[in-house]
Order: C-alpha cells, then structure tokens, then sequence
C-alpha cells in the first residue's frame, strides 16, 4: 500500500465558545474571551479563580447497549458528546463491516481526576462508606476511549494517549500512523479535559497561574488561565472520503515529535526541542518553509513558554517569522490541557474552510521579545493552505501537526 493521503470529514467540540462548529468560530473570530470567575468550585485560600468552563452538553443519555449510564463522569460526557458531533457532521456509515474498520485514539491529560478529588473529599468527610461502588468505573482514564468504541460500534484500534498537554496532537499522530498502517480504514480522534482544583494549585505553587485571563505575547501577561472541553475530528482515507461523497476540511499531511529531555515542567529555553519537531512536520510532509500561512500557537501566556516557541519559530523560518500569522486560542477558551491542540486542529480546519485566522484576544501591548503577527484582539480573512498546529507538554513533549486545504 502507498502512502495514503488522510483527510479530516468531521469535527466536534465542546468548549466554553461553545457546542456548535458555526457559534465557535464565530466567538473566535470576534475576540470573546470566555474566561471568567469560577462557578463549579473553589479552592481555600483563593480569593477569585479564573477559567473557562464549558456548559454541558444537553445530551446526556447513553445508549441502551451502553450498560455505564450510571457511571457518568464529567470528562467522559464531555468526550462523548465531541465524538459524536463529529461522526454526525462526518456522516459516516453505519455498517458493521465499516464499524470494524474503524477506530479511536482519545486523548488527555487530567482524566477523571476530578472524580478523584471528590472521592478523597467523601472519604476524609464521611468515611469509606460514602463512597459509592460505581467510583471505580467513573474515574478509570481509559473509559474515554472505550466508551466512545462501545457507543459506536469501533471494531478497530482503540487507544488512550497520555502526553500531558500534547495529547491531542498525539492522538492525531496515532491515529494518522495506524491508517498509514493499514490497520484502520477511518479513525476517530481527538482529547477532552476538564477544570480540576489539583491544577489550580500546582499552578499556583509554580507561580505560573494568572490572576485573571490568559494574554499571551503580551507585556503584561501573568501566567496559565485554564479552560475545559473537548475537540474531535474523523479521518479517512482521501479517495474514499470523495467516493462517499463526504464534505472535506483540510488533509492531516503528518506531523513531527521531538523531545526537551529537559526538565519535567519547564521547556528547553533554547525552543530546540521545539524547532526538532516543526522542522521534522516540514520534512516528512514535504512543505516548504514559503508554504506555510498560519501556526496555530501554543501560546499559553507564560513569559517562559511564549519566549521559547517564538525562538523555535525564528530558528526554523528566519526573519519570515516575524510575518506568519501566530495566535492562541488559548487566550479566549483558556488552556484545555490535553484538549487543547484536539480543539485547535479543529479551529486549524475552519481557519482552512473560511479562509481567515482567529485572534489571541486579551492584548494591550506586545512583548517586544514576543516579534511576531498574533493576529491581535480580531480574527481576519486571510489566505490559508497549510497549517502547522503546535504543542508542547510537560515533560518536554513537543508535538507540530499539519493541515492543508484540499484542492
């Protein structure tokens, strides 16, 4: 088999802009940050904490054949409603035999972690007793990924991918690799996260967590604002996207990994690791440094991090960077965790579809270490053909995805 040319035909989100692929652009495109005091919990001694939450999704309800209805978690409805938003725009068949050829790499970061959390309130407050026996099947990670499965009937490959914040990207990488493989004809991929109150104070002990919104590439800016939610998308094979006649968003062409190797929270100062992994999306993808229009940033709104990815965009396009579209999502839905480059790669397809770029809302005054086009407050029309879509995690895991239109 020939290397196989894999398109994106569906997309899902939840995200706090949003449920619909249509209302979520529209939010980006204007700027919205949804970044605001938190309303499902706090933590002692935080005066105001900050984030993105994402409504839940009005559909709640498992399938009969599903038998985990009372098992539900957060991060899992969260999971299984992008999922099935984006079989549903993918119109994808509901054969058995189609079934079997497809499968699912879902990502994340913090899991049912907060399931957890709420375990170990019930356990100290009240004793074991108070502790249902339901607990275990709501907060095993991997039900993400094989609820999903059992809902919709996938006979084939079937994977958690745990690679802190560059989960998403990961599970792209995956399920991109097992179909170049052969071993899946279409696959579901993607990540979901949830708010949890460890991260805030993780966050919070590192100095790294903002007071208020996430601004990256700002002078200004004082850290991580978290968000929640969920972004999948469907991948098949080109010619038999076409055959069915189903609608295409970009081409996932492939993607470059890399590795800091650095230290355990913070990245390379240098961006090599950084600079490794685009520069090995460009080379195995065959594109052209002139090629590419828009880089879907990681942007987190940490001096730290914002400084390193501005590097490796400079080490790998030269002066050139300084005029390449840049921004972070980040900066209106906040910083998803493992979801987050899965929601970006989605935004990466619209910003493909509607020929224009999102913004990084929330900026006053650019960094003048931070020399780049971020697109700043406003989404505009522009010309894109190629996307390259960054992230990095702790642990030093640096992952660049690229997208293409279609022709």
């Amino acid at each position: 088999m020939g290397k196989r040319r894999i398109v994106i035909t569906g997309c899902g989100i939840v995200t706090a802009a949003g449920h619909e692929l249509e209302p979520f652009w529209s939010s980006l495109m204007r700027g919205e940050c949804m970044i605001k005091p938190l309303s499902t919990f706090s933590v002692r001694d935080f005066e105001t904490l900050f984030g993105a939450e994402a409504p839940l999704p009005p559909e709640d309800a498992l399938p009969s054949h599903v038998e985990l209805s009372g098992y539900r978690a957060r991060c899992l409805t969260l999971a299984l409603a992008a999922v099935r938003r984006a079989v549903a725009d993918a119109g994808l068949p509901g054969d058995a035999a189609s079934r079997e050829r497809t499968g699912a790499v879902i990502g994340t970061t913090l899991g049912e972690e907060r399931q957890v959390g709420d375990l170990s309130d019930r356990w100290s407050t009240a004793g074991d007793a108070s502790v249902d026996p339901g607990f275990f099947a709501r907060s095993d990670n991997h039900r993400l990924a094989s609820v999903a499965a059992r809902e919709h009937g996938l006979g084939g490959p079937v994977i958690l991918s745990a690679a802190a914040c560059s989960s998403g990207n990961a599970a792209l990488a995956t399920a991109y690799d097992l179909m170049q493989m052969g071993a899946a004809d279409r696959m579901i991929a993607g990540a979901a996260d949830t708010l949890v109150r460890s991260i805030y104070c993780g966050f919070h002990r590192m100095g790294a967590l903002s007071k208020s919104v996430c601004r990256p590439y700002d002078k200004n800016r004082d850290g991580v604002a978290f968000g929640e939610g969920a972004g999948m998308v469907v991948l098949e094979d080109l010619e038999d996207a076409r055959r069915r006649g189903a609608h295409i968003y970009a081409e996932l062409a492939g993607f470059g990994v890399s590795n800091d190797a650095h230290h355990i929270t913070a990245p390379d100062p240098s961006g090599t690791g950084f600079k490794r992994a685009i520069q090995q999306a460009l080379a195995t993808t065959g594109t052209a440094l002139e090629a590419v229009d828009y880089v879907s940033a990681h942007g987190t709104g940490t001096v730290y991090s914002d400084h390193c990815e501005v590097r490796a965009l400079y080490a790998v396009f030269g002066d050139r960077a300084r005029t390449i579209p840049m921004s972070s999502i980040k900066s209106m839905i906040g910083h998803t965790n493992g979801a987050a480059s899965a929601i970006e790669a989605v935004a990466c397809a619209l910003a493909i579809q509607h020929q224009a770029v999102p913004p990084t809302a929330n900026l006053t005054e650019q960094d003048p270490e931070c020399n780049i086009d971020c697109v700043p407050n406003t989404g505009r029309a522009a010309n894109v053909s190629t996307c390259l879509n960054l992230s990095a995690g702790f642990g030093g895991f640096n992952t660049c995805t690229v997208l293409r239109r279609v022709s």
